[in-house]
């Protein structure tokens, strides 16, 4: 699913929505970001308070047209333009008073799918107690300060909270700063929450969490959505958990674009409408010397081109069609030029994040000729925006990329991420790379972090830090996100045992 940051969803959701009607219920979203044509949406799933709703009483109006829930389409799409509405009504039962909990997830026929939760209220169940009145009083207080930086106070790990983006850019220049620093691309809203002790509904709650945990930066993303086709298991019979339930994933073998017509009839984003409004939100309440780090992400050049299609089709088509594949390469890529030049006006930016999967465990998922014919020449023209802006550009792929190290160092890359255990040797990586690129990542999510003890995290840690943090030019992070199987006290082990161990000089 598409990653939506606690801040994002705040925006997206109307609060005060949720509201009993004749039929049931209904809540609703409202499009802030960007203007989106929708033709069908598929795999609605629709949690109240741990009560799931059969698909059959869901009913989703976009604009006020019903829309499509099969996996049929309507024959014209809806437009989702920007301030428009998404309605989401479930038969049924009405909702008591009170707060609820609400999950949703779905996958639209254009732009893949998300899942998020919110907390909405209906009424008052009961009389305020002391305790809600005075919670109130404190909503009250932190809604005043919106808009001035963010103040917290703790320690992690035995160190003082004190976000430091210069603590970033030391490792970024390969130099040791204070403290091995942090860095994640991705952190799942539950473990945030989890890590935090309550819901993030705002910028500032997801800030908050940031500082406390440890981080010199919070990650704001510009949103960006292209074509691509998504899956969720069939559920016949109940059996399965709400997480693999909600999970969904992208197919290989079709995608949304398969001619060079769908190509020129899809109704692609425009750069110029790409909703850059968190920017200035998330800035205003940054503390002084923290700063943002600007998302490219999902996916971005070969991703974004490769999903439209189906990584099959494409493959198949560099050959049959190369056309479509020239055309999809072109209107992506210059998409995301123009993303890049209005993402350096952006305030209190201090680097660009771009993720865009290359390989697999065993190599690159095509040839790297095709990557330098179709995908570096943009990664280059990205590179140079971001010189001339002096912001550092930062890379993820999942798998094995030594095959093209040498052609992102010449696209001005100057820091790769996660670096995962079972692809590439981090400790090798460093010693013949380490003069062009900062390393981050490496600790272990197929066991480590998921089914690991706390002991293992903090050794894992030691060890990484023991291997890696001497000379700088080192982050510590997970070895590709921390989705929401991590097991919590897991994360906050690692978090912690950064702070505890990463002081330099390094002497663990």
């Amino acid at each position: 699913m598409v990653y939506i940051p606690g801040f994002l969803i705040s925006k997206v959701y109307r609060r005060g929505s949720l509201r009993n009607i004749e039929e049931g219920f209904e809540f609703c979203f409202v499009n802030r970001m960007t203007p989106l044509q929708i033709s069908g949406m598929r795999g609605l799933s629709v949690e109240v308070d741990g009560r799931l709703h059969s698909a059959d009483k869901i009913q989703a109006i976009l604009s006020g047209q019903p829309i499509s829930l099969s996996e049929g389409a309507l024959a014209k799409p809806i437009a989702f333009a920007k301030d428009s509405s998404l309605v989401i009504q479930v038969a049924g039962e009405h909702l008591s008073q009170g707060k609820h909990v609400l999950k949703i997830s779905f996958i639209t026929n254009e732009y893949g799918g998300a899942s998020l939760k919110v907390s909405d209220t209906i009424g008052e169940s009961e009389p305020e107690s002391r305790w809600s009145r005075l919670k109130k009083r404190l909503a009250g207080k932190r809604e005043r300060m919106r808009g001035s930086p963010l103040s917290v106070e703790g320690e992690l790990g035995g160190v003082p909270l004190d976000p430091d983006f210069g603590r970033l850019e030391a490792a970024l220049r390969r130099e040791e700063p204070d403290r091995v620093p942090l860095f994640e691309a991705e952190i799942a809203i539950p473990i945030q929450e989890w890590f935090l002790g309550r819901e993030i509904n705002s910028a500032q709650d997801e800030i908050e969490f940031y500082i406390r945990a440890g981080y010199d930066f919070v990650p704001v993303l510009p949103p960006f959505f292209t074509p691509r086709l998504m899956r969720t298991a069939p559920d016949a019979d109940g059996e399965l958990s709400e997480g693999d339930r909600t999970r969904a994933w992208l197919t290989e073998s079709e995608g949304i674009i398969k001619t060079l017509k769908d190509v020129e009839k899809f109704p692609w984003p425009q750069a110029e409408d790409v909703d850059f409004s968190s920017f200035s939100e998330v800035a205003a309440l940054l503390p002084p010397k923290m700063k943002i780090i600007g998302m490219l992400s999902p996916a971005a050049i070969f991703g974004n081109t490769s999903q439209s299609m189906g990584l099959e089709n494409f493959a198949y088509a560099l050959y049959d069609d190369p056309a479509v594949v020239e055309a999809l390469f072109e209107i992506i890529g210059s998409t995301y030029v123009k993303i890049t030049r209005r993402l350096t006006q952006a305030p209190r930016l201090g680097a660009v994040f771009m993720s865009d999967d290359l390989a697999y465990t065993e190599g690159t998922l095509v040839s790297p000729q095709i990557y330098r014919k179709y995908v570096f020449p943009w990664y280059r023209r990205i590179g140079e925006i971001l010189a001339d802006a002096r912001l550092p550009f930062i890379f993820h792929s999942d798998g094995n990329i030594l095959p093209v190290l040498d052609d992102l160092a010449e696209c001005g890359i100057q820091a790769l991420h996660p670096i995962e255990p079972q692809a590439m040797d981090i400790v090798e990586l460093k010693k013949r790379h380490g003069d062009r690129f900062c390393i981050f990542g490496n600790i272990d999510l197929d066991h480590t972090l998921t089914r690991g003890t706390v002991e293992e995290v903090e050794q894992e840690v030691k060890k990484r830090i023991r291997e890696l943090a001497p000379g700088g030019g080192y982050g510590l992070a997970a070895s590709n996100s921390v989705p929401d199987y991590v097991q919590p006290e897991n994360y906050r082990a690692m978090v912690s045992a950064a702070k505890k161990y990463g002081k330099y000089p390094i002497r663990v």
